[in-house]
């Protein structure tokens, strides 16, 4: 009867354990956690539409956005495109349409915003937007021509030389700008985001059934075990 009771607490104290870790292995993989922006940098000329790559992943995720403030300390910030409830990795975050902002210094600035509210910024400073400036193009080099060497001169050459001939000078010519200067930079408007919850993935549920599933069943036949090996004593 001692051995029964042995075997009845060693099974029982396996199940228990089987019960509390099927949660733990239920839980999904816990994502990477990256919030950053790698183009445009800090410093670079854009022009049109210019595609934003980066990664936006937190944990727990809900949404992330990309905002634009005119200067390198912007008070305001204007949401580009739309919040986007999927994290990426190392991919495509969003597309800025240039065209829509006048030419100047802007900031870009990343946030990946959690369950609870709480989030994850990155901040790019110094973009230069210069949709109406010309695309720089590198000077040639002038290669100076050597002059022949000056011999003596036959008294034929010489009498037929001409002097006095007034001698070419370059002039200078002074272009004026084309396009005229912009007016006032219009103020961004702040946007307010819209606090929309992560819609539930359901791909987490059927391996948390599974495992529970497993669970059960592994402590039924345990418990299946026990009973015969009571009834044999």
């Amino acid at each position: 009867m001692r051995i029964s009771n042995n075997v009845y607490k060693l099974v029982l104290a396996l199940a228990v354990l089987l019960v509390l870790a099927a949660p733990v292995l239920a839980q999904p993989v816990q994502q990477q956690v990256a919030v950053q922006i790698t183009s445009p940098e800090m410093g670079a000329e854009v022009r049109g539409l210019v595609p934003i790559i980066g990664s936006a992943a937190v944990e727990p995720f809900q949404f992330y956005k990309i905002e634009y403030g005119i200067g390198s300390s912007p008070n305001q910030w204007a949401l580009i495109g739309s919040l986007r409830e999927t994290p990426v990795i190392n991919g495509q975050l969003e597309v800025w349409d240039t065209n829509t902002v006048p030419d100047g210094v802007y900031t870009l600035r990343l946030q990946a915003v959690k369950t609870d509210g709480n989030f994850e910024e990155f901040i790019v400073r110094g973009v230069v937007v210069a949709n109406t400036r010309p695309t720089s193009t590198p000077t040639p080099e002038v290669t100076e021509t050597p002059l022949p060497e000056e011999g003596p001169q036959s008294p034929q050459t010489a009498a037929t030389a001409t002097p006095g001939l007034p001698t070419a000078t370059p002039t200078t010519r002074v272009i004026a700008p084309q396009d005229p200067i912009g007016g006032a930079t219009p103020t961004p408007t702040l946007s307010v985001p819209n606090q929309s919850v992560l819609p539930i993935d359901p791909e987490g549920w059927d391996q948390a059934f599974l495992l529970g599933a497993a669970s059960m069943g592994a402590v039924f036949v345990l418990l299946g075990l026990l009973f015969a090996i009571r009834s044999l004593l």
